[in-house]
């Protein structure tokens, strides 16, 4: 996949429209101070995001989230958003999210899926992974949105990657998602993250190239578990993958 061209000004103050976005929803509490051994977060929240912010007295900090809702037979909309960003030197930061829809109906809903890092110290990395699946009948229409920003800002040796993966289902012969399905995508998806974050940790150079195999390859697993599980003639997935390089 090739790196979309942005304006550093633009990325940034984008950035900080998304960061705003996920301080507003109830379900992203702040996870500045929380150490790597918290357990994810569950809610039936229709927007849920995670927020991993390091600080010099607590420099590993990771924050995990789900959710699992419906929308109703009207529509509606379902927001996930993982946040990570870094300002301390020698921090990291690790944010996922995981977020699965249930549409009811056939009225119209959207789905939006955002993942933003950034980083701005020595020494440092920001990691946030956001994965949506969104799963109805044949005839609904949605409009699915999935993306990704990452930067470094005024930094040195540092890293920042934000991976969006985004799946929907419609017309399989089950409509939600069993547990075992569940529990597999998001075993995945807490793979993807520690191996974005070792990536980082190498800073050999690579790292853009390599975090797009890693993210199509956690998206090829969940696509081919999603669709084993629904019986869906189709999965369609969009993965997008920014790094501060």
């Amino acid at each position: 996949m090739a790196r979309r061209p942005q304006h550093p000004l633009a990325l940034l103050v984008t950035a900080f429209a998304a960061v705003a976005l996920a301080a507003s929803v109830p379900e992203s509490a702040s996870a500045e101070g929380r150490g790597p051994s918290d357990e994810s977060r569950a809610s039936s929240s229709l927007d849920v995001a995670s927020s991993a912010i390091p600080t010099s007295a607590n420099p590993l900090v990771t924050d995990a989230a789900r959710s699992e809702t419906g929308l109703r037979p009207t529509g509606g909309k379902a927001v996930a958003t993982a946040v990570a960003t870094s300002e301390c030197n020698g921090c990291s930061g690790t944010a996922t999210t995981l977020q699965t829809v249930t549409l009811d109906g056939p009225a119209a809903a959207v789905g939006d899926n955002v993942a933003t890092a950034w980083s701005s110290c020595v020494g440092c990395s920001s990691t946030a992974v956001s994965v949506q699946i969104i799963t109805g009948p044949r005839a609904a229409p949605i409009e699915a949105n999935n993306r990704s920003l990452a930067a470094n800002i005024a930094c040195a040796d540092c890293q920042s990657t934000a991976v969006a993966l985004q799946f929907v289902i419609l017309g399989g012969t089950r409509r939600e998602l069993s547990a075992q399905a569940k529990a597999i995508i998001q075993q995945i998806e807490q793979e993807l993250g520690l191996t974005l974050a070792a990536q980082e940790a190498r800073n050999d150079g690579s790292h853009h190239d390599d975090a797009e195999r890693a993210a199509e390859d956690a998206a090829a697993r969940a696509r081919d578990a999603i669709k084993n599980d629904t019986r869906a003639d189709s999965v369609a997935a969009r993965v997008d993958v920014e790094t501060g390089d």
